[in-house]
């Protein structure tokens, strides 16, 4: 009699435990199919825009370093005999070639990364920092379409007394859209790259003191 008691008790036992780790897995499972959505919506957007960013710098910087431009080679400063600047002349045949050429290594570079997957550590779904690199991980499939628009800007800022640096940037405005199985989103970012540079010594006309476009 004492033995089947003890077996009951037993069996209780080893259901009330079984229930307990149930419980908890369903618990787990539940806690991350909760955070799974959101997680990889933040997610994928951060990585389709790190991986088109990567890929809009590479070819920029191939561009940039292919054709090795000056200052001098993009625009010209013009002081008269009291040493003020009279004029900013730039050379609108370098400007027309040097976007041209980044425009299209920009687009047939963005053409070749439209198919992305990352994996991460599945600790990451509790946004802890402690616990970001724990557990399996798990893996995202994703692609993107991508366009952008770009233009050659120049702009001036103060460097001290009497002295203005002048910026002649390459701006990339990009729109992606990122496709995954669970849903699809928009992005939208602006980088910008240093093309050309020079200090200018003295007074710049008003004129040149606001951001100009070239081409």
């Amino acid at each position: 009699m004492r033995v089947k008691k003890k077996k009951s008790k037993l069996r209780r036992k080893i259901r009330k435990i079984s229930l307990v780790f149930l419980s908890l897995f369903i618990g787990i499972i539940v806690f991350f199919e909760y955070q799974a959505v959101p997680f990889q919506e933040k997610y994928v957007r951060t990585q389709a825009r790190i991986i088109s960013n990567n890929a809009i710098t590479e070819a920029v910087n191939d561009v940039i370093n292919r054709y090795n431009f000056s200052y001098k080679d993009i625009s010209v400063i013009n002081y008269n005999s009291d040493g003020k600047v009279t004029s900013i002349e730039t050379n609108s045949i370098n400007i027309n070639i040097l976007k041209a050429e980044l425009n299209k290594a920009v687009q047939e570079k963005i053409e070749t990364v439209t198919d992305a997957d990352v994996s991460v550590h599945i600790g990451a779904f509790t946004e802890l920092s402690l616990l970001s690199n724990f557990g399996p991980k798990v893996t995202f499939d994703f692609t993107f379409v991508g366009s952008f628009n770009s233009e050659i800007v120049s702009t001036f800022e103060s460097a001290g007394l009497n002295q203005t640096v002048h910026h002649i940037k390459f701006i990339v405005n990009a729109t992606l859209i990122t496709l995954s199985p669970d849903y699809s989103d928009g992005i939208e970012y602006t980088t910008d790259f240093e093309i050309a540079q020079s200090v200018i010594a003295g007074d710049i006309p008003g004129t040149y003191a606001n951001i100009g476009k070239y081409g």
